[in-house]
């Protein structure tokens, strides 16, 4: 059975057009995303036909559809049961009852859009937060967007690869290593993220005060990173042994680190290993999985940077300023055209900007990945990162889910792919903006953010609230629901878009909410065990008001959405048609009796209906990585 009953209608209806038209003469050719739905006859689906032949044919628009219909062989098109002309629109009627009854017996099982296996392997690289405080609401928006796109090219049939680049050789880490140093002798209090998050923000104000003491740092007052370090103190009193850190300090221990070298190393890893404990008890409290944690400090180890260096230095771009070093991606771009591409320029684009003295604002011209003391920058490390997932993990294609402030980055990281070698088109930029969480203000710097657990945690407590106001009460139910609520909250929205966080929204019960389509799912889960069961034989063709053909009609489209979820890169679209799903099933069993149906023929067919709607919510609310539950 073909798994995209409305897809094979509307590819298998193109391809006969075009063979026609090339017949005919016509260098007009048409694509199945141009077929639509006639909407007054719910079998119909159309094309322009007329309109845009019109002129290779010499014919009026009518005449000229009717000349194409004259020579369509109804046997190549899929479901195919006659074809007529109106308006200039050459239409297809497909058989209603073998269409739909393959639609809903698709969904029902829960195969609808599925794809081959490919047996091509792909990667996505998300969240991959710093780990030096927890995880918060935006780190969640990353992770809920990155584990979404990785279950749709599952579902497509790609081999997926979930990985997280554990960010152990920053400055970021560095600065939380010479903080703890000062107190090696304290033993985590409560969640070790949490924990080693207060020690981060304390230590970053130190060595922020201390900057400013000698010169460092002239755009902040000591006051502002003072009443941080009393604040911190006051949770923590403990902490305030820390005192004030150097510039030296810090960088000495980076180096070390980054050499493999000293003691450092077992105080980075007894770090980054606490903290990235306490990024997957939370992730995997939401249901987010990883196959793979790949450490940048192994990257340097292992001699991945070395070999990224190699291969830029023998492309002629690399460059060195004492102990710095840079790729001149002003010059890559003058000389290589995969270069161009990442930058989407040509050529004379370049000679232009350059004439204007605007190259600079398109292209950075120094793209270093070491600093002045030789130590890795993370753009160094994110080149070689690249260079390992395609050298060292033979991947066919990787995502990198990564905030939209980082997209100039992204472009240099690609573009030095380019110069080693590599087709940069194969590294793909899945960018997303951030979470406004209305009524908050966030910096993890300061040790001022909303984390992901404490988001977790309200969004159970209003739930159960809700639920025992409507004299509910469980456990798991509450946080399902709430894991729910916050996973649809941080992907209905599209990625290029912030995410305006307000509860009274996340948490409708009423519409366009996570909790919203769990209850539409339950309610159409709840109705076939019921009925004990759902007939095999059903007449389709009892599906007759507008409300039932309606659903039928937004089923049949669910693998059109996976796809355009999957080549736009938006999640968000699946997120949209389970909430547009979720209501209109809903207004269905408003008005339309199921189990109690005044007939047995139309009790089959609503119950096999019903059954494909909870087939394709499930589908729906999987990709998305929304809970199921078996009651609410």
């Amino acid at each position: 059975m073909i798994k995209d009953p409305l897809g094979a209608v509307k590819s298998t209806f193109a391809e006969e057009v075009n063979r026609v038209l090339g017949e005919l003469g016509s260098a007009t050719r048409f694509s199945p995303i141009q077929v639509s739905r006639v909407r007054k006859d719910y079998a119909s689906y159309g094309l322009p036909v007329g309109f845009k032949v019109a002129k290779d044919l010499n014919l009026d628009p009518e005449k000229a559809a009717k000349t194409v219909l004259d020579r369509i062989d109804m046997s190549r098109i899929a479901y195919s049961s006659d074809a007529y002309t109106e308006s200039g629109y050459l239409n297809l009627r497909v058989d209603k009852a073998r269409f739909f009854r393959d639609i809903l017996k698709l969904a029902s099982s829960e195969e609808l859009g599925r794809g081959e296996r490919k047996g091509v392997v792909g990667m996505v690289e998300h969240t991959s937060a710093n780990p030096v405080h927890p995880l918060h609401v935006g780190s969640g928006r990353n992770a809920v967007i990155g584990d979404s796109f990785s279950r749709i090219l599952n579902f497509l049939g790609w081999d997926v690869r979930r990985h997280y680049l554990v960010n152990d050789c920053n400055l970021q880490v560095a600065i939380l290593a010479a903080g703890r140093s000062k107190v090696r002798d304290l033993i985590p209090k409560g969640k070790v993220d949490h924990w080693f998050g207060l020690i981060y923000a304390i230590s970053n104000a130190f060595l922020e005060i201390w900057r400013i003491k000698n010169g460092f740092n002239s755009e902040s007052k000591i006051e502002e990173w003072s009443e941080v370090v009393e604040r911190i103190g006051r949770m923590e009193p403990e902490l305030l042994r820390i005192g004030e850190l150097s510039e030296e300090e810090v960088m000495s221990l980076l180096r070390e680190y980054q050499r493999k070298e000293g003691d450092s190393v077992q105080m980075f890893r007894e770090i980054t290993e606490s903290v990235l404990r306490g990024f997957v008890e939370t992730l995997e409290r939401m249901g987010i999985t990883y196959d793979s944690f790949d450490r940048e400090s192994e990257l340097i180890w292992d001699g991945w940077v070395d070999r990224a260096i190699e291969k830029l230095e023998s492309s002629g771009y690399l460059k060195r300023e004492g102990k710095a070093t840079y790729v001149d991606l002003w010059e890559a771009a003058k000389g290589d055209e995969n270069v161009r591409k990442v930058f989407e320029l040509s050529e004379d684009d370049i000679s232009k900007l350059e004439r204007e003295g605007k190259l600079g604002e398109v292209i950075p011209r120094k793209f270093y990945l070491t600093r002045s003391d030789g130590t890795w920058l993370y753009t160094g490390t994110d080149v070689a990162y690249s260079l390992y997932k395609f050298d060292g993990l033979g991947v066919s294609f990787c995502y990198n889910v990564i905030a939209s402030e980082q997209n100039m980055e992204q472009k240099g990281v690609r573009a030095c792919l380019a110069l080693m070698g590599h087709d940069p088109g194969k590294l793909i930029h899945l960018s997303y903006e951030m979470v406004n969480l209305v009524g908050a203000a966030m910096s993890g710097r300061r040790g001022l953010y909303i984390t992901l657990d404490e988001v977790l945690d309200e969004a159970k407590r209003r739930v159960e609230a809700i639920l025992k106001e409507r004299g509910i009460y469980d456990e798991e139910i509450c946080e399902k629901v709430a894991i729910g609520a916050l996973k649809y909250g941080l992907i209905s929205v599209s990625p290029n878009k912030v995410v305006q966080f307000r509860w009274e929204r996340v948490l409708n019960l009423e519409e366009n909410s996570g909790p919203f389509i769990q209850y539409a799912y339950t309610r159409a889960l709840n109705i076939i065990k019921k009925a004990q069961g759902v007939p095999e034989d059903f007449d389709p063709n009892e599906l007759k008001s507008d409300a039932e053909i309606t659903i039928v009609q937004m089923i049949s489209e669910f693998p059109e959405r996976v796809w355009s979820a999957f080549n736009l890169m938006r999640p968000d679209i699946i997120a949209s048609y389970a909430n547009e799903l979720a209501s209109q099933f809903n207004k269905f069993y408003e008005d339309h009796p199921v189990l109690s149906a005044a007939r047995p023929e139309e009790r089959a067919a609503r119950l096999n209906l019903v059954n494909a709607v909870k087939g394709t919510l499930g589908l729906a609310m999987d990709l998305i990585g929304i809970p199921r539950l078996e009651r609410m």
